[in-house]
């Protein structure tokens, strides 16, 4: 069982997984990291995952794979137009009129420099409060589809300042342990020390064994571990910020959706690549200030894949379908774990 199978199964339970799934997860996780070293991870690895929390190259602990004060609610959202393009969660919103996806991430670069900003110190914590939608994993031998509902989970964590423990909630007992060794980083000291120029971010990451068997398929990687930076770290240094959005502006494939999307009422655009030529993997960013809202992904063709090594069955995803959308609900730093904002 890997750790994306077992988040699978805790999906539809509103409480956390339990202490013997946490640690299956773990073990699975870092096998798996150890795999991804070697070259030898499985291609289709990288649907089954829930993105962002879970995607980092090497696990942080339980962490790493619990979603915390879960609350389970079935909805549907977004879906494509005729041309393939993800359609607003609000319909309605007018598009914006910035150029191409190079001009967005500039700017978002810019005004991540700008912004007021208060470092951490190494004993505080960095409280993130992230919402995730998604429909699960396809099971073996269904189709999902726009119209699969979807459930939504709250994920609530803390990691201290120099990114040495992290904490999170399980059945109402706030846990606390060690965390830092992955891939991207977390903790404020962690991420203060990687490469302030873009192309030597991107030579970082190339380096730390990203799995793919071309140059596109590690830069679809390498693209999504830097949303996953944006999405696990709640506060990140201005400079680093600014570098990962213009590592991203370097990245092939990498475009504009110029069709305004609705997060939370909130507008935004959505900066984009097409992951294996099926799945759009999106970070949005706040039409106004640039500041990053969250991820989604979205299918932008029918697709179907198989069970995985040793099992049997293929599983099938319907142009439309949302894999997963990430919403970023609070953010900042606290005395703490357990405190919010």
């Amino acid at each position: 069982m890997d750790d994306l199978t077992t988040l699978r199964d805790a999906w539809d339970r509103p409480a956390p997984p339990s202490a013997t799934a946490h640690a299956a997860a773990r073990a699975a996780l870092l096998e798996r990291a150890s795999a991804r070293t070697a070259g030898t991870t499985p291609r289709r690895a990288r649907r089954f995952r829930l993105p962002r929390m879970g995607l980092r190259i090497a696990a942080v602990g339980a962490l790493a794979v619990t979603i915390a004060a879960g609350v389970t609610v079935a909805q549907n959202l977004g879906g494509t137009d005729k041309n393939g393009h993800p359609r607003p969660v609000v319909p309605g919103l007018p598009a914006g009129s910035v150029a191409n996806a190079q001009t967005v991430l500039a700017q978002a670069a810019e005004n991540a420099q700008a912004r007021p900003h208060q470092p951490p110190r190494a004993d505080q914590w960095v409280y993130t409060e992230t919402r995730y939608t998604s429909p699960g994993n396809p099971p073996i031998g269904k189709v999902q589809t726009s119209k699969t509902p979807l459930k939504t989970q709250i994920r609530r964590t803390w990691y201290r300042g120099d990114g040495r423990r992290s904490a999170f909630y399980d059945h109402g007992k706030l846990l606390i342990g060690p965390s830092g060794g992955g891939v991207p980083p977390v903790g404020y000291t962690s991420l203060s020390a990687l490469p302030r120029d873009p192309d030597a971010l991107l030579a970082w990451f190339r380096r730390q064994g990203v799995p793919g068997d071309t140059a596109d398929e590690r830069d679809g990687h390498v693209f999504d571990l830097l949303g996953s930076l944006l999405n696990n770290n709640g506060v990140v240094p201005p400079q680093q910020e600014a570098t990962v959005y213009r590592a991203m502006a370097k990245i092939s494939g990498v475009t504009l959706n110029k069709e305004a999307l609705d997060v939370d009422g909130r507008p935004a655009l959505a900066v984009s690549r097409v992951d294996e030529g099926w799945l759009r993997s999106e970070i949005l960013f706040d039409r106004k200030t640039y500041a990053f809202l969250g991820e989604r992904s979205i299918a932008v063709k029918d697709h179907t894949g198989d069970a995985g090594t040793g099992k049997s069955g293929s599983w099938t995803v319907k142009k439309g379908t949302i894999d997963v959308l990430a919403v970023r609900l609070a953010a900042g730093v606290v005395d703490k774990p357990g405190q919010r904002l």
